[in-house]
């Protein structure tokens, strides 16, 4: 969640103080490998494989909102894994472990995609523009919509690998100007945030909608009736949105991060497998500039992966045993360079992928991400 600003914090100090049962040395540090992983980068056209990060493409510095990069991933109910990447497409990751592209540039090209989320076994993402750095943002409320069919809310068919627009911002029917920033959905409702510009006046205002009808059904055009929709307050938006205190984190993110001491701060990311908006927990009230985490929960494992690639496991991956007896398991990635930092990931099978990119402040250069052999790092496959 790149509004969140992510800090890398020496392993040395994620781990200081640590009880017996987990000392420093006991969390490897995964080697340049071919055996157990492989980088890639994002290209204009897809992606490509690197030896390292430092070492790919060359990409210039541009905001987060219009380049290149990982902006969200997940699993669906099938425990299939894909990361979104913005400007770009969804990449695939299947059991096999080899990345596939779903790519559609009409759709990708000039909005900014993310906020993944599953509504009755089905995949959507959403599309917006940012008022900041998209000069084709609208935000003049005496200005109307251009294409009031442009897509919002769109469905993602992996089985197909195409995707179908559902939502538009003619169906939202927002006053001229207005632009989606932020969106969260319960698994019935939809929050959203949409911001305008009057007189060079800045405000937002909050809606709530929800359809009566399957959402895969809908049209890909604007429709009077598709949704149901509603004006909320900020107050209830920054409610849902705003990170809850980890003590309210769920029993098994806690068990699985047990061993990290309470002097460390940071806010992590949660995740069901096929499930709706992540929830945020942070370890103290100041979420600004902390460590970033990431986990998914499904039925069999759960996982997590700090932004400096610590990563900790427990469960089963699909088809095999219970790693470790059931105790937690620890690992590192591979370091990534001075500026670089770990985000989104998701596992499919015996393989994980995780988003890797080059930060600074909200710039993105370099990004990719890296296709790890869990077989061989959680059960040892030879």
């Amino acid at each position: 969640m790149k509004r969140l600003i992510f800090t890398l914090t020496a392993a040395v100090l994620l781990f200081t103080g640590c009880s017996k049962k987990q000392t420093p040395q006991e969390i490897a540090q995964m080697k340049e490998s071919a055996r157990t992983h492989q980088w890639y980068f994002f290209t204009k056209n897809g992606f490509e494989k690197t030896s390292l990060p430092q070492r790919s493409g060359i990409s210039s510095l541009k905001p987060w909102t219009e380049t290149l990069r990982c902006s969200d991933s997940g699993i669906d109910s099938k425990g299939l894994g894909c990361l979104v990447v913005n400007r770009l497409g969804i990449i695939l990751l299947g059991e096999d472990g080899v990345p596939v592209l779903m790519q559609d540039m009409e759709l990708f090209s000039d909005t900014t995609a993310s906020s993944l989320i599953f509504d009755n076994g089905n995949p959507y993402i959403t599309l917006s523009r940012s008022s900041f750095f998209n000069k084709d943002a609208a935000l003049d409320v005496n200005k109307s919509e251009e294409n009031p069919d442009r897509p919002y809310l769109v469905r993602c068919d992996f089985e197909n690998r195409a995707f179908f627009p559902v939502v538009t911002y003619g169906d939202l029917k927002l006053a001229s100007g207005g632009e989606i920033t932020g969106t969260r959905f319960d698994g019935k409702n939809f929050l959203i945030s949409a911001k305008y510009m009057d007189h060079s006046k800045t405000y937002f205002n909050y809606y709530k909608f929800n359809s009566l009808d399957d959402l895969k059904a809908m049209s890909p055009f604007t429709q009077e009736g598709k949704i149901i929709m509603t004006e909320t307050t900020e107050a209830a938006y920054r409610k849902e949105n705003s990170p809850a205190r980890y003590s309210e984190a769920p029993k098994r993110v806690k068990n699985l991060l047990k061993s990290i001491p309470s002097t460390f701060d940071f806010v992590i990311e949660c995740k069901n497998a096929g499930g709706v908006s992540p929830r945020y927990f942070t370890t103290t009230l100041d979420a600004d500039g902390l460590t970033h985490a990431s986990t998914i929960i499904s039925d069999g494992w759960i996982c997590a992966v700090f932004s400096d690639g610590t990563t900790y496991f427990n469960g089963a991956l699909e088809g095999r045993h219970i790693v470790n007896s059931g105790k937690n398991m620890a690992f590192r990635l591979p370091k990534l360079p001075e500026g670089y930092v770990y985000s989104s990931f998701c596992i499919s099978g015996n393989k994980m992928a995780v988003s890797w990119e080059e930060s600074d402040f909200y710039k993105t250069g370099r990004s990719g991400f890296l296709v790890v052999d869990l077989g061989k790092v959680l059960y040892g496959d030879l």
